[in-house]
């Protein structure tokens, strides 16, 4: 019960503090050349990360909408949006607090660049290629299907479902 309404306040928390915000995390990320070179188990969500943290915005989201969504890991086997969340609650208390500060920056590092991804749909929708969006959302939803899988933190499947939701309702708006 304390598990949940903890992982609810830091899903509200995030969900509040919107998509601006810059994250003040920083990780030891592969260079362009490597990221390129990404083996099948590396993690799926890695190369558009990496793209974005280095400020490559057309990069990040290119590769965001290239990622196999349903392939796994999701995340780096050392990232806490890695963990389930019986290994959450496993955790002692001050490891807990360390890894939900070090969440909250992952998770609204890839809030922006999933928000890229919907407004590169959205601009593509503007200039009439309704392919090029419908790749977009398409994109945005089989990564929400993923973050929502019960495999993942409850946390990390709200943001899931959050962008499940939007990618339908901008699917809805362009026709599927």
């Amino acid at each position: 019960m304390r598990n949940t309404t903890i992982t609810a306040v830091m899903a509200t928390t995030i969900l509040i503090a919107g998509c601006g915000k810059k994250s003040s995390s920083s990780s030891a990320t592969p260079p362009p050349a490597q990221a390129d070179a990404v083996s099948a188990s590396s993690p799926i969500s890695q190369p558009a990360l990496t793209a974005w943290q280095q400020g490559d915005k057309a990069a990040a989201v290119s590769s965001f909408l290239a990622a196999d969504w349903s392939a796994r890991p999701l995340f780096a086997a050392d990232s806490p949006l890695s963990l389930t969340e019986s290994q959450f609650a496993a955790l002692s208390a001050a490891d807990r607090q360390a890894k939900a500060n070090v969440m909250t920056a992952q998770l609204d590092s890839f809030k922006r660049l999933a928000a890229a991804v919907s407004q590169a749909g959205n601009d593509a929708a503007s200039k009439g290629d309704a392919a090029q969006a419908r790749k977009c959302f398409t994109a945005l939803k089989q990564c929400g299907t993923a973050l929502a899988s019960p495999n993942c933190l409850s946390l990390v499947q709200l943001v899931g479902q959050a962008l499940i939701k939007r990618a339908d309702t901008e699917l809805a708006k362009i026709g599927q």
